[in-house]
Order: C-alpha cells, then structure tokens, then sequence
C-alpha cells in the first residue's frame, strides 16, 4: 500500500495546494473587505479636501450632488457644481487616463462658462519620480536657505506646476491637444505622464462643455 503522506505523492500534493490556495483566497478576501471602507473613507476626504482647494468658496456640498457624464470620447466623468448662496459659483469635473505606470486621475476646476481654471493630479498614481511626477506634482520647493532660516512653505494656495498651470484660462476647442501644436502642456521625457494628464483634462473639459451646452438648451425651450 502507498504512503498517501508522503510528498511526492501527486494526489498529498495536489490536495495541499488545493489547501493553500483556498486560504490565501481567503486571506486575500478578508483583507480586501477590511480595507475597502478605509480606503473608500481616505479616497472621499482628498476629494473633499480637493474640492476646497480648487473651487471658489462655497456654501454646499458639491460631492453629495455629484453627476456623472460621459465625454465625447466615451470616458466617464464626476461633475461637482458648487453653489454660494443659490448660484453656481464653478464647477470641478473628475476623470482618468492611463499614464506610464497606470491609472492617473485628476481634478479641473472650471469657471461658471466652462473656462478651465484649475488642475490638480490625485495622490495615488505611480508615474516615475522625478520625470513623470514633473507633470503630475505640485511639490513645496524649499531653498536651503529656508531649511536654515526654518521659513515655513505656504499652505494657503496650491504649489505651482508649469504642465498643469498651462490649462488655466483654457477652454476645448475642436480637436484634442498634442504635443505638436499644443507643446506648452507637455513635459519633455515625461511623454506618457504628460499624455494622461492632457488626456483626462481633455476628458473632463469636454464633458463640463457639453454639459453646459445642455443646460443652456433646456432653459431656452422653458
């Protein structure tokens, strides 16, 4: 009779793999719903945190009447109106695209008539530091004077970025920017970077004009 325990037993190893994989099914699993709601919790404060930085003030809660568009190019897009005391004040429209290490997702902020105010990129990609983060970053920079002096960096206003400030006072036009004709919003060496972000603002622009067109339709046949 043959040792069943035994290692080399094809069946002894099957049923163990069996094993192993059922619970790190499992493992995987429980780990998966124990992080959903921090992460859920984490992903809605930047947003909200977001929403503050970019938008003019306001007096609701853009993100519980969030609506959800689609751009010309099939893209899908969140769109928070802010309101202060009744009248929108600006708009913020939500939207990814694939850069060089995956998904990146954005904010724009529009002004009332579509314009493009604001671009920020959230936290969370995995564009290459140093290169790809040149597009999609707004880091502090701090002198080495500062550093000594112990001068403080200003956390009143968003830190510059010449890639994603380039699409302020912006509007879409007919056909989407590229690096050819539009090269003030790319970064050279950040090509894939510098693509996911024109992609996903290109995205959430259109959507915004589209749907103000919309609005403007609906009131005019009232």
């Amino acid at each position: 009779m043959k040792d069943m325990t035994k290692a080399s037993n094809p069946f002894y190893l099957a049923f163990f793999l069996l094993v192993v994989c059922g619970v790190s099914t499992l493992v995987m699993a429980y780990t998966a719903v124990k992080t959903e709601e921090p992460i859920r919790i984490s992903q809605a404060k930047e947003t909200a945190d977001s929403l503050k930085m970019i938008l003019p003030a306001f007096d609701n809660d853009p993100a519980s009447g969030a609506i959800d568009l689609t751009s010309p190019d099939g893209a899908p897009v969140k769109l928070y109106t802010a309101l202060n005391g009744g009248a929108v004040v600006g708009y913020a429209a939500e939207a990814s695209a694939s850069g060089f290490g995956g998904k990146v997702s954005g904010i724009v902020s529009f002004k009332p008539d579509g314009t493009i105010d604001t671009v920020i990129v959230k936290s969370g990609h995995s564009e290459t530091p140093g290169i790809g983060t040149k597009v999609t970053d707004r880091s502090v920079k701090r002198t080495i004077s500062d550093v000594v002096k112990g001068v403080k960096p200003d956390t009143s206003k968003l830190p510059p970025n010449a890639a994603l400030d380039s699409y302020s006072g912006v509007k879409p036009g007919d056909s989407k920017w590229t690096k050819d004709k539009d090269a003030v919003h790319f970064v050279s060496g950040a090509t894939y970077s510098s693509n996911a972000v024109c992609d996903l603002v290109w995205y959430a622009s259109t959507a915004v004009r589209d749907y103000l067109a919309s609005q403007s339709e609906s009131k005019e046949a009232n």
